[in-house]
């Protein structure tokens, strides 16, 4: 029974969510003569620098700054610093990808009576505490800011950042910004699973996405050391979908020993994403059992196994309850499983006995 439950626990392991490595992008505000952002990456907008309870400096919004123009914003009061005047700033994920966000920077000085402290805060975590604060002198410093936690981590939404200014001294002056910068990674496409079998000595790559943006094709890597791999084939993606989309690819002449799979996803810009690779080992002794056709029906299973002659099929409800399976073999090498009684639709676990127990799990519609 201790076999049999670690056996359950790592096919639950290999059901965990997988996703994509995902494409580098940056925001960038650089106060060229107006406040608008920009992205490097079509997935993700970036807003304008919008001023709340200050403005940009009538007369000249936009001079001399740390590189080119920069920004020039006045009338930050001289009586209250409370986290209400502030310069903002979004970025935004669009067509359904996702963003983690990893550094934001930026330039920043002020006139002789502008603004003597600013801090940072970020939607994140509602703007309830500072990710940065510093004295500002009238030279321009560099403030860095990594980002970390789950709200810059695979956000479907908008986050957002305020910039604040504190302190200013009789007259209000102003405060200096440039070169605001956001690092970060997209994600074009959600991958749901990417497996690969051994069946009847030919390995059986499938793989589904949970939705997709742009995505143009998916191009299939073999490698037998994880360091060089090279092209096996390719499947075109469906482009833009927000429906489940299931993809296979079978690799008719696999090498001996372990070989190693992996998926690059090609977007119709040119952008590229990889995802984990996962292993396949053609032997004479590795046991391997593959369900054909999953979720099965209640009356039969087809599967396919290697190197699990005489082995003794189970079905296993959640709760742990045991239902015999009878096998019988089918012209093409494959089995079907006949279980004692109907099976009710519903999540099972698949086991075969042989010198080492196989488990897979099993969907009964």
């Amino acid at each position: 029974m201790l076999l049999f439950r670690y056996f359950l626990l790592f096919s639950l392991l290999l059901l965990t969510h997988w996703s994509w490595a995902q494409t580098a992008f940056s925001a960038n505000w650089s106060f060229e003569g107006n406040a608008n952002g920009s992205s490097s990456n079509g997935l993700v907008t970036a807003s304008v620098a919008t001023p709340v309870g200050v403005n940009y400096f009538g007369a000249n919004p936009f001079t001399t700054g740390y590189a080119g123009l920069g920004a020039n914003v006045q009338n930050w009061s001289t009586t209250v610093c409370n986290n209400t005047e502030y310069i903002q700033i979004t970025v935004q994920p669009g067509n359904g990808a996702k963003i983690t966000l990893t550094a934001l920077s930026f330039a920043f000085a002020r006139t002789p009576q502008g603004p003597q402290q600013i801090s940072v805060r970020s939607s994140a975590n509602g703007f309830s505490a500072d990710l940065y604060a510093q004295t500002v002198t009238e030279t321009y410093q560099i403030a860095s800011v990594s980002l970390s936690g789950a709200g810059f981590i695979d956000q479907a939404g908008p986050v957002t950042f305020r910039i604040y200014g504190c302190n200013p001294t009789n007259g209000g002056g102003l405060l200096k910004l440039d070169e605001i910068n956001i690092n970060g990674s997209v994600l074009p496409v959600e991958l749901l699973y990417f497996n690969a079998q051994l069946i009847n000595d030919r390995v059986e790559l499938a793989w589904a996405t949970v939705w997709e943006r742009d995505a143009e094709r998916f191009v299939i890597e073999r490698s037998r050391d994880l360091l060089e791999f090279g092209i096996l084939g390719s499947v075109s993606a469906k482009g833009t979908t927000d429906q489940t989309q299931r993809y296979a690819f079978t690799d008719l002449f696999p090498d001996g020993g372990t070989t190693y799979y992996r998926l690059k996803q090609v977007d119709y810009n040119g952008a590229t994403a990889y995802s984990k690779p996962v292993a396949v080992i053609v032997d004479d002794h590795t046991p391997t059992l593959v369900i054909l056709g999953n979720p099965a029906d209640g009356k039969a299973i087809q599967v396919a196994s290697r190197n699990l002659n005489g082995a003794v099929f189970s079905v296993f409800t959640v709760a742990g309850q045991q239902i015999p399976l009878q096998s019988q073999p089918n012209p093409d090498g494959s089995l079907t499983l006949y279980p004692a009684h109907l099976l009710p639709p519903g999540s099972y676990w698949l086991r075969a006995q042989g010198s080492l127990p196989v488990v897979k799990r099993l969907i009964i519609r």
